[in-house]
């Protein structure tokens, strides 16, 4: 009897090897594997590794026969690793389950009359993007922090469709000399040309400051000099309880008197930048691109008064409600929101809100804020 009970286990042994064996070989067989068949290029295979499974049942009977039994499975590799894995992958799988089944998770969602409104804003504003009303709603009177993504996902739902992906880089981050020179007071000049209903060119004067990018003063003129260039600064400084400590402009010759004799007399340092380097002005050049985008684009003024009138109404829309990525989605000159509830009161947003429009330059652009 003795014998063969040893026989017995030494046949179970044998058994257990074998098994074990098989799966190894099975693993190998599987390592190079292509997903699509033999027939596929080597080039477009896809390697799929397959390895073998155990059951559920099989998994418990070799923990017991470990358990109670260890001189039986000591040739394999039964570790407190290998029931750790077992438990966290039970753990995944619980997961996947609630995933499926459709419980809250992540963010909270997004307001319906926060959806309405950008909605309403898109349609009153067809050539606003998403990252431009992402913007408006996190800044100015609106104050509801919201993503650019977030926004896109909500238009896209509402069949807007998003637009074309452009080859613009990266927003990189600015070098330390700029840093430095922005710590100063510092503006910008210089000229963009535009066309009247006649055909004839007209020289948009533009300064803007550095820092927070506002617009201080933007006129148009059919015959620019150098002494017309002179009252429009003097006109610019007469509100500034302070002067700039420096003004960057190009190489124009029309400039030349200005450096001469207008800002040194000011006590005003002049930076001109390099021959046929505009980048070197950067801000007024992407203000160029704004002004248009924005309006020039878009109208067609009769005449130079005609177009001074429409430069003045987008100087206070540019200054006051129209948001900046330089300036954190705020305007350059902050609105006050001492009085602003969605600003001030956290609950503000718990209950639905209304938006109330205001028009600019006749509708081409708008601004919002909630309605009390």
């Amino acid at each position: 009897m003795r014998h063969y009970r040893l026989d017995r286990i030494a046949w179970a042994q044998r058994r257990l090897q074998l098994k074990v064996l098989s799966l190894e070989l099975k693993s190998l067989r599987s390592k190079v594997v292509s997903a699509q068949g033999r027939r596929t290029p080597p080039a477009q295979r896809r390697l799929v590794r397959k390895l073998p499974t155990l059951k559920w049942w099989q998994r418990r009977l070799i923990a017991w026969l470990r358990l109670h039994f260890p001189w039986l499975t000591r040739f394999m590799r039964f570790t407190p690793t290998t029931y750790i894995r077992w438990l966290q992958a039970k753990s995944r799988k619980g997961h996947a389950i609630k995933i499926a089944e459709g419980k809250a998770r992540g963010r909270p969602p997004t307001p319906q009359f926060v959806v309405d409104a950008i909605v309403a804003i898109k349609r009153d504003n067809p050539r606003y993007s998403a990252g431009h009303i992402g913007r408006m709603i996190s800044g100015g009177e609106l104050k509801f922090r919201i993503s650019k993504k977030t926004v896109a996902t909500i238009l896209k739902a509402h069949g807007f469709k998003p637009r074309p992906k452009g080859k613009r880089p990266p927003r990189e981050e600015e070098p330390g000399w700029l840093t430095t020179l922005y710590n100063q007071h510092v503006m910008a000049i210089d000229f963009k040309n535009t066309l009247d209903l006649a055909g004839n060119t007209m020289a948009v004067f533009n300064l803007i400051d550095h820092g927070r990018r506002v617009l201080h003063w933007s006129r148009a003129t059919y015959n620019p000099t150098a002494e017309w260039v002179a009252q429009q600064l003097r006109n610019a400084f007469m509100d500034m309880d302070d002067l700039p400590e420096a003004i960057v402009m190009d190489r124009d010759s029309i400039f030349l008197p200005i450096v001469k004799q207008t800002l040194p007399a000011m006590g005003i340092k002049t930076i001109r930048i390099g021959y046929k380097c505009p980048w070197q002005n950067a801000v007024v050049e992407r203000f160029h691109r704004t002004l248009t985008d924005e309006l020039l684009r878009d109208v067609q003024p009769v005449n130079d008064r005609h177009l001074n009138r429409l430069l003045g109404q987008f100087r206070t829309y540019y200054n006051t409600v129209r948001p900046h990525m330089a300036c954190g989605v705020e305007p350059p000159m902050l609105p006050d929101v001492t009085n602003n509830p969605a600003a001030n009161d956290p609950d503000f947003f718990k209950t639905p809100r209304k938006l109330v429009r205001q028009k600019w330059l006749g509708g081409l652009h708008s601004s919002y804020r909630w309605a009390a």
